[in-house]
């Protein structure tokens, strides 16, 4: 294999023989979520910007979570669409239709899963495409790093079965 002219990488990206190709929709996130009706939240869904990290599951997942959201301890739906690394998941107050979204600062990292045994997508604010346009603006997006993404620049999980795959 040649050496990688990358400053800050291993050349994994050579190895699993990365496609930059984008093929993610560039339709509003509104526009392609599917919602799931609760008594106090609506929960939007948008499945091929999911990551398959598991940060929705902890508290039985946010499907269960949402039905019961006029029970007090099903009030971890929040946090569990919050928790949404890919912001696949939005909850949505009922009562004034507004996004309960997390306040977060602009930034880059890379989302890892250390117990399946793979480091997972780059985690970022505002993704221009390389063509120049800009995809929606959102609070968090998760970006493929592998090439294996049907949704590219976005993560599928698509390389989620695959250990150590980057």
């Amino acid at each position: 294999m040649s050496a990688s002219p990358c400053q800050d990488c291993e050349g994994t990206h050579e190895t699993v023989h990365f496609n930059s190709t984008e093929t993610a929709s560039r339709a509003p996130y509104l526009a392609r979520a599917e919602e799931l009706d609760g008594p106090e939240l609506i929960i939007a869904d948008v499945r091929e910007l999911c990551s398959h990290v598991g940060m929705c599951l902890p508290a039985g997942g946010i499907r269960e979570l949402a039905l019961r959201s006029n029970d007090p301890e099903a009030k971890r739906a929040l946090e569990e669409a919050a928790n949404c690394n890919s912001g696949r998941l939005v909850a949505f107050d009922k009562e004034t239709g507004k996004p309960i979204e997390p306040e977060l600062e602009p930034s880059i990292a890379v989302v890892e899963e250390p117990r399946k045994g793979y480091s997972g997508p780059v985690w970022v604010r505002g993704v221009e495409a390389a063509d120049g346009a800009t995809y929606e603006i959102r609070n968090r997006v998760a970006l493929c790093r592998c090439g294996i993404s049907s949704a590219k620049p976005f993560c599928d999980g698509g390389r989620r079965g695959m250990k150590n795959a980057l």
